[in-house]
């Protein structure tokens, strides 16, 4: 008899079955882990999108409040703080967005996504605050013009359906 062949069927054919369950274990992770990378990738770059978007309307609402301070500056040697509110007024109701909620008080907005703006708040002030500046930012948040319409309903049983379900027909 042939002395090589004292391997039996079974001991290979498990062996085999061992190997291709393995290759598949690998094979099911090195899919899951590339799904996972790519949902990384797109959430990643949805948040830099969005982080740029708003440095970039950060940015423009910056150079809104730098005109309005040198329109300020301009302005400040007026006689009267009335004088001075006219002024400002004049010069700035109506460019870049601005617009005047009373004589002292002023807001803006700035575009940031679709749906989203950058509102800024100023108080304007003819005397300087305690760090020499004649405004104070009373707001500069980002606002979302999306309507959110919630569902109240529930999805609950009723006597109808109560009676329906345990009926028989």
């Amino acid at each position: 008899m042939n002395q090589n062949n004292n391997r039996s069927p079974v001991s290979i054919g498990i062996s085999s079955l061992i190997l291709i369950f393995v290759m598949l274990c690998l094979l099911t992770f090195s899919v899951l882990s590339l799904v996972s990378a790519r949902a990384d990738m797109r959430l990643s770059r949805r948040s830099a999108n969005r982080t740029t978007a708003y440095y970039d309307a950060e940015n423009r609402a910056n150079d809104i409040l730098l005109s309005i301070i040198g329109c300020m500056e301009e302005y400040a040697d007026s006689p009267d703080s009335s004088s001075f509110y006219q002024q400002l007024q004049e010069q700035l109701d109506g460019r870049d967005g601005i617009s005047f909620t009373d004589a002292s008080h002023l807001q803006y907005e700035v575009p940031l996504e679709e749906e989203q703006i950058l509102s800024v708040s100023l108080e304007l002030s003819y005397e300087p605050y305690e760090d020499g500046s004649h405004y104070r930012i009373l707001a500069w948040n980002t606002v979302s013009l999306h309507e959110w319409n919630s569902d109240l309903s529930l999805p609950l049983l009723d006597k109808g359906t109560m009676n329906d379900l345990f009926t028989e027909d």
